[in-house]
């Protein structure tokens, strides 16, 4: 299979085949963007690594995910399946830390706060869903090539 670049062909609307992956990774990229943003938003509120109510390791993830998220956008642009690992990986690991973190101030606190919990959760699960139908379709448009 011939390698390429997905960004070379994402704007050719001529490819209807790819309609679906575009609309796909659109809404990655809204997401992404939107948990960026978040990020940015408490690391101007509350200073660079001032999640300081969790542990330290759950301290320096959240904010590293100021730089991760934009990094999957970049990276679902230029190298698509590349950015699709991260997506799934960034997905994967803030839901779980996000749902122990929830569970463990319910325990301590006896409320559950879900915040941005379900809106996350809900973005999870359409990327865990979506990702093999754009990677297939990437996939054999490439080996079309």
């Amino acid at each position: 299979m011939r390698k390429f670049l997905f960004s070379s062909i994402l704007f050719n609307f001529k490819i209807k085949e790819l309609n679906i992956v575009r609309l796909i990774f659109a809404l990655y990229i809204f997401g992404l963007a939107y948990g960026t943003r978040n990020h940015i938003i408490d690391i101007c509120n509350d200073g660079f690594l001032g999640y300081t109510y969790v542990p330290l390791p759950i301290n320096i993830y959240w904010t590293s995910l100021t730089v991760l998220d934009p990094l999957a956008i970049i990276l679902l642009l230029f190298s698509s399946f590349s950015g699709m690992l991260l997506s799934v990986f960034i997905m994967a690991t803030d839901i779980a830390v996000n749902v122990s973190v929830a569970l463990y101030f319910y325990f301590k606190t006896g409320t559950f706060t879900l915040d941005r919990l379900l809106l996350q959760v809900a973005f999870g699960i359409f990327v865990f869903v979506t990702v093999p139908i754009a990677w297939e379709r990437i996939k054999r448009y490439g080996e079309a090539r």
